[in-house]
């Protein structure tokens, strides 16, 4: 295997590319799909039909959260093979999308057997990963607490629960203006996001309702965990157990003052936290996926 298309959800715009999380993603596998000898070339949602032909015995891989490919489209490109890396939005697949492809990788163990069944395709777990290993050193906390991501009119109680308690909060996004609440800034690059963690208290995440209920574990726990700062997630579905120590589970409800206590002392426990960090670099970075990405494609 010589080469792989990744298709992506993201437009090809360069002035807007840089904030889209599956752009990031997609850059950081292909970087490690070099290191394994293979080359790649990204597609974008706006241009990947009118693209020139791959090279000969290509392989597509879809990033799948938001994006589907035409089935049309799918079905008469002249790749060897097709996967599709399901990473969000689960419940967006339709049967026949599924059928398309040759082999599908499921950011979920909860999740393999539903997709398997629904598509009769050989599936296999891949869960996110991050490019964040070893860029973030710890330094002392700066503040209180972050959270980076936008508020586009759909509720985020993680984030409300603390403002309402009025709990130190650092926001990084867009649209929080429309709540009553300030930002720190409307967005950050994502090379500068290990250094900005690695400030952090602890760093709030969530996840959207299907990623929650069919187990798929966001790509933000896996980057700040790799930071060795620890994590307030409203859920961490199908969270590998050598992350756990790192992980606050605030439910909505929970006590914002309880969680921060405990995220101090995470904080403070630097010998727990290194350890967090190395599994994540160890076992979850897109090296050790690309590598079982290959892995996956040749048994196809």
């Amino acid at each position: 295997m010589q080469h792989i298309d990744v298709l992506i959800a993201a437009p090809s715009d360069p002035a807007g590319l840089m904030g889209w999380g599956d752009y990031h993603f997609a850059r950081e596998l292909q970087i490690s799909l070099q290191r394994l000898g293979v080359s790649s070339r990204i597609l974008f949602r706006d241009r990947y039909r009118h693209e020139p032909e791959p090279p000969a015995g290509s392989v597509l891989l879809v990033l799948r959260g938001k994006l589907a490919p035409r089935e049309r489209w799918l079905a008469r490109s002249g790749y060897v093979r097709k996967a599709a890396w399901i990473i969000s939005w689960p419940l967006a697949p339709t049967t026949s999308e599924l059928a398309g492809y040759d082999v599908l990788l499921v950011a979920s163990h909860q999740d393999r057997s539903r997709i398997a069944a629904l598509s009769g395709r050989p599936t296999h777990v891949l869960l996110q990963a991050t490019g964040f290993g070893g860029r973030g050193r710890l330094q002392p906390a700066r503040g209180g607490l972050l959270f980076v991501g936008n508020y586009r009119g759909l509720e985020r109680p993680t984030v409300m629960g603390f403002c309402q308690a009025g709990l130190p909060l650092e926001l990084i996004g867009k649209g929080w203006q429309e709540l009553g609440l300030n930002t720190a800034s409307m967005a950050i690059a994502n090379h500068e996001l290990p250094e900005r963690y690695s400030q952090a208290l602890a760093v709030l995440n969530d996840h959207h309702g299907d990623m929650a209920t069919y187990g798929y574990l966001n790509n933000r726990v896996f980057d700040v965990l790799s930071c060795g700062i620890p994590v307030i997630t409203d859920a961490a579905p199908g969270c590998p157990p050598e992350l756990e120590a790192g992980i606050i589970r605030h439910r909505p409800g929970s006590d914002p003052v309880a969680s921060l206590t405990l995220a101090e002392t995470l904080r403070n426990d630097h010998e727990r936290m290194a350890r967090v960090a190395a599994a994540v670099r160890e076992q979850h970075s897109f090296d050790v996926r690309a590598l079982s990405l290959l892995e996956a494609l040749d048994q196809v």
